[in-house]
C-alpha cells in the first residue's frame, strides 16, 4: 500500500509541484490585493480563489494529459496496426493515470493556497500579509529544493529559484495593490 502511495506521488510530481505553485503564488497574489479589507474578507478571498484556482487546474490538467495520452495511443495504435485501443488494459491503465494526475494538480493547488492565507488566522490582518509572503517564499523554496532533490539539480539554487519566485510575485502584486489604491482614491 505504502509503494503504491509512493509510485503515485512520484508519478505525478510533476503535477503536484505545478498544482502547489500556482494555488500558493496566485493565493499570495490575492491576499495581498485585498490588502486594507478585514482578515475574514481576505480569508474568503483567499479560500475561494484557491478552490478556483483547484478546479481550474484540475481541469486544465484533465484537458492537457487527456491530449497528450490520446497522442500517444494513436502512435502505438498505428504501430500495432489497431483501429481502436479503448478496450485494452494500457488505454485503461492511461485513462487511470490521467485523473490521477489531475486529481493531485488540483488537490495540490487547494493546499498550496491554505499557506498565504493561513497567517490571516493568527495575525492581524496588517501583519498577516507579512508572515504570509515569508510562509510562501518559505514553503517556494521547500518546493524548489524538493524539486532539485528529485531531478539530481542543484537543492539549493532551485530552492532560491522558487523562493525569488515568490518574492517577483508578492512584489508585482504588491505594485498592482498599491497602484489600484492610489488612482481610486
Amino acid at each position: 500500500m505504502t509503494e503504491n502511495i509512493l509510485e503515485i506521488i512520484e508519478s505525478t510530481l510533476g503535477n503536484i509541484t505545478r498544482g502547489a505553485i500556482d494555488g500558493i503564488l496566485t493565493t499570495l497574489g490575492i491576499v495581498i490585493g485585498a490588502y486594507g479589507a478585514e482578515a475574514t474578507i481576505i480569508i474568503a478571498a483567499g479560500i475561494s480563489g484557491g478552490v478556483a484556482s483547484g478546479l481550474s487546474n484540475t481541469f486544465a490538467a484533465l484537458s492537457a494529459e487527456r491530449t497528450e495520452m490520446e497522442v500517444g495511443m494513436k502512435e502505438i495504435r498505428k504501430s500495432m496496426l489497431r483501429e481502436e485501443m479503448e478496450d485494452t488494459l494500457l488505454h485503461k491503465t492511461k485513462k487511470r493515470e490521467v485523473r490521477i494526475k489531475a486529481l493531485m494538480d488540483g488537490a495540490a493547488s487547494v493546499l498550496g493556497a491554505a499557506v498565504p492565507v493561513t497567517p490571516y488566522f493568527f495575525f492581524p490582518a496588517e501583519q498577516a500579509v507579512f508572515v504570509a509572503i515569508g510562509l510562501t517564499a518559505i514553503f517556494a523554496f521547500g518546493i524548489g529544493y524538493l524539486s532539485g532533490k528529485v531531478s539530481g539539480k542543484h537543492l539549493f539554487r532551485m530552492g532560491i529559484k522558487m523562493a525569488l519566485i515568490a518574492l517577483v510575485v508578492a512584489v508585482i502584486a504588491t505594485l498592482i495593490q498599491q497602484g489600484i489604491h492610489i488612482s481610486l482614491r
